[in-house]
């Protein structure tokens, strides 16, 4: 099952999200998801509760009054399928700190649920990055979390009740989760100066849609008596990462496998650094790393990619669709696709497939093959072409 943008957004479309929004402004649409009911619902949440080999202290966590419970203050010890200890949710535990108006979070969700999973592909290919999904269970009037910021985007969809946001102009630049620099890492009191002054208040109800970008501060409060949202959770590869990459990569140069200089000898040790530095854009610009660097980005955001057609045991192909919403008109008797990186003509026979494809944010190529396969060889060319112009990039499963 595939759901596409309209199915998180109506009133903007992706070009748009993604030219305004997207690491850079909140948004908010009141009634984005239509069918919130089939998404999630209270009966799934306790559903999810019954099933306590599903959670431990690493999958459910609780806060109260602006502070993170310990996983040992509602769990116990408990054995795990391999034998191996675990925590493990106590109900007594758990009744006691709801009673008193705890918020409660299972993560996870992208992992369990087909209706979450498919929406949080819908991100995956949005954003490019690989997407989490929490559920937030809280109460009226009762804070869990205090004002903070996130190290992901949030794309929050309010489930049922209604839960009151405060968005700061406070913004902690490049927010990514490096320990000493992640919203836990500061005191309250730090973080309230951080966060600067309130700039918009939006009041969520069953349906509404809430974008925070990385590193916005904000915080939540139920306002009616009980509240229950989905959290998607965008997570962006940094910098960092390449670097990390090209240093178990550049172990294989003799340069970088040189003793540093004595710490004496200045010049020598300046030489030695504009050598590293030479040899690192040389790494950067080789081709070959860029393709390496595609290919990751692209298994990271396709992780989930649901590949199984049992009863049916043959390979499928999954396709993306560029997020870039190329064009397509008929020009001197050809057809003709514009598309980023340029133009690309093709046999205006094509037309009803390529139409289909470009309707479509992901498809399946037995999917393909079931509208369009009568093209045969012809189409194949087809869709050759449109991958080496990059408006289709295949994803192996």
């Amino acid at each position: 099952m595939e759901v596409g943008f309209e199915a998180l957004a109506k009133k903007i479309d992706r070009a748009t999200f993604l030219r305004d929004h997207f690491d850079k402004a909140p948004y908010v649409e009141q009634g984005a998801v239509s069918n919130v009911e089939a998404l999630f619902s209270w009966a799934k949440m306790n559903d999810l509760l019954e099933r306590p080999k599903l959670w431990d202290g690493r999958s459910m966590e609780m806060a109260l009054n602006h502070k993170m419970l310990r996983p040992a203050d509602y769990m116990r010890p408990g054995i795990g399928r391999t034998g191996d200890q675990i925590m493990r949710p106590d109900r007594g535990k758990i009744t006691h700190f709801l009673r008193q108006g705890a918020t409660i979070v299972l993560d996870f969700l992208e992992g369990i649920d087909p209706e979450i999973a498919a929406l949080t592909r819908c991100i995956e290919r949005l954003t490019g990055t690989n997407t989490s999904c929490n559920v937030f269970c809280s109460w009226k009037a009762v804070p869990g979390y205090g004002s903070h910021f996130d190290t992901m985007d949030v794309f929050a969809v309010q489930i049922e009740g209604e839960k009151t946001w405060n968005l700061y102009d406070g913004r902690f630049p490049e927010a990514t989760s490096v320990p000493g620099l992640r919203s836990n890492d500061f005191s309250p009191e730090k973080l309230n100066e951080m966060r600067g002054s309130v700039v918009r208040t939006v009041t969520m109800r069953p349906g509404d849609l809430l974008y925070i970008p990385r590193g916005v501060f904000h915080d939540a409060l139920a306002t009616d008596q009980a509240s229950l949202h989905l959290s998607f959770g965008a997570t962006h590869s940094v910098g960092f990462t390449v670097v990390q990459m090209l240093g178990a990569e550049l172990q294989r140069d003799p340069y970088f496998r040189r003793k540093i200089p004595h710490f004496e000898d200045r010049a020598e040790l300046d030489v030695y650094l504009k050598g590293i530095g030479q040899a690192l854009n040389a790494a950067l610009a080789d081709p070959k790393f860029g393709d390496f660097l595609v290919g990751y980005l692209k298994d990271r955001a396709f992780e989930k990619v649901m590949g199984y057609r049992f009863p049916d045991r043959s390979s499928d192909q999954y396709f993306f669709v560029t997020r870039h919403m190329p064009t397509l008109s008929e020009e001197g008797g050809r057809l003709v696709v514009a598309a980023r990186d340029g133009r690309i003509p093709l046999d205006p026979a094509d037309a009803a497939m390529v139409s289909w494809i470009l309707e479509r944010e992901a498809f399946w190529l037995s999917e393909l093959s079931a509208a369009h396969g009568g093209r045969g060889p012809a189409g194949e060319a087809a869709l050759k072409a449109l991958v080496a112009g990059h408006v289709l990039y295949p994803v192996q499963v």
